[in-house]
């Protein structure tokens, strides 16, 4: 069962009411549950981990819901709670990007690339016609490092480097990339680093 495709009330449902059945293996989103909850031996821990991924998938997209028309520029604190409820858990590298309005409030956040334990490739056209389909004035990067280490490496930098060079060709500034560590321990914000 892919969570991912189901919408909000069937979330709810598995968790408000989870079935005493056994349930059809999980492909989801990288989270918490599938690093914390191994393989289940029984179908009750089968059951409990289905249980927690729809939990753990309902909690991001209501943060989600809860940062979008929110406004980064009176709340940058914000962005960095969702960060870690998004990114918890990950087994693999995943790229996010917060897609903002000329008030930097929130249009849309969409995870563009999906990668391995160590990197992704990220398209910097496909960046530019995300942003220009939702007719954003600014753009929040952000992506995960399973290894817990946030540190910005020089690929992390050279790529920011040209996103910024493309997205500029359309008037789309970036105002932050984001590192975040899969246990959500640690952070760090390029633009704080001074690496914009």
């Amino acid at each position: 069962m892919n969570l991912t495709l189901l919408d909000r009330p069937q979330l709810e449902a598995i968790v408000l009411n989870p079935s005493s059945e056994s349930q059809q293996p999980l492909v989801c989103s990288d989270n918490a549950v599938l690093d914390y909850i191994p393989a289940p031996a029984t179908a009750r821990e089968g059951r409990l981990r289905h249980v927690l991924a729809a939990a753990h998938e309902l909690l991001t997209r209501i943060a989600a819901d809860a940062i979008k028309g929110r406004s980064l520029i009176d709340s940058p604190s914000a962005m960095k709670d969702f960060l870690r409820v998004y990114f918890a858990g990950a087994e693999r590298e995943t790229f996010v990007v917060v897609f903002l309005d000329a008030n930097h409030r929130v249009i849309e956040v969409e995870e563009l690339f999906a990668g391995t334990l160590t990197q992704t490739s990220v398209y910097p056209r496909e960046v530019v016609k995300r942003a220009l389909h939702f007719n954003a004035a600014a753009v929040c990067l952000s992506h995960v490092h399973p290894s817990s280490q946030t540190e910005p490496s020089r690929a992390d930098e050279f790529l920011t480097a040209t996103l910024r060079q493309a997205l500029s060709l359309v008037d789309v500034r970036i105002i932050d990339h984001i590192i975040v560590a899969a246990n959500g321990s640690s952070l760090t914000s390029m633009a704080e680093r001074g690496l914009l």
